[in-house]
């Protein structure tokens, strides 16, 4: 299993160090190493997406997997801790949100911070107006896409990063139809011998996680 570990999975057991010395209330909440899920996140889609391109890459794998741990323990199945009162994983989601916005804000990139801030709004709202949990997924892909995008050697032909919240809260039966259309402009900005892979990764991460978010 270590051979072929994820991005994703590293992430987590570096987050779980980090947790586990930073808060004993965390801590003992956290599961074991050997319980945790080796299944590829959005950081793995993003250093696919941005290959060699981006500066700082452990600053975006591990606020990518912050904030969707915060995402998965508001919504979903969490990957660190231990089933739990649902108070505790609100109060432990918003803590996951902080960590990965703080990691994130130490590339200074504002336009990052504003993006997956958004992201973290676009999907309260999507929940609690009990909208298709799938919409929240394309919405981190669409986003991890983007950043991306903006942060590798393509970062000329990134789309624009508004019109998410748009979609969403404009509401009616084509959300998936317009999210879908910008799923596949976010495409557009890589080569296209990149395309197929990074569908199949998109798929992946919809197969793994859609269920549980």
């Amino acid at each position: 299993m270590n051979a072929t570990r994820t991005i994703a999975a590293s992430t987590l057991r570096e987050m779980r160090r980090e947790i586990a010395a930073d808060s004993i209330l965390f801590g003992e909440r956290l599961l074991a190493e050997t319980d945790l899920n080796e299944t590829a996140g959005f950081s793995d889609l993003f250093m696919v997406a941005c290959g060699d391109g981006a500066a700082s890459p452990e600053r975006y794998q591990r606020g990518l997997e912050y904030i969707f741990e915060g995402f998965l323990l508001h919504y979903g199945r969490n990957r660190l801790l231990k089933p739990d009162e649902n108070n505790f994983y609100l109060l432990a989601g918003d803590y996951m949100f902080a960590q990965g916005l703080s990691a994130i804000a130490g590339l200074e990139d504002l336009a990052c911070v504003r993006e997956l801030a958004e992201l973290i709004r676009l999907c309260s709202f999507i929940h609690g107006e009990n909208r298709d949990p799938a919409l929240a997924l394309s919405a981190w892909v669409v986003t991890t896409l983007r950043l991306a995008a903006r942060s590798s050697d393509y970062g000329h032909e990134a789309p624009e990063s508004s019109g998410l919240s748009e979609i969403i809260w404009g509401g009616g039966d084509s959300d998936a139809s317009r999210l879908d259309a910008v799923y596949e402009k976010s495409l557009a900005a890589f080569p296209e011998e990149k395309r197929a892979e990074l569908r199949q990764r998109c798929s992946d991460i919809n197969a793994n996680f859609l269920t549980e978010a």
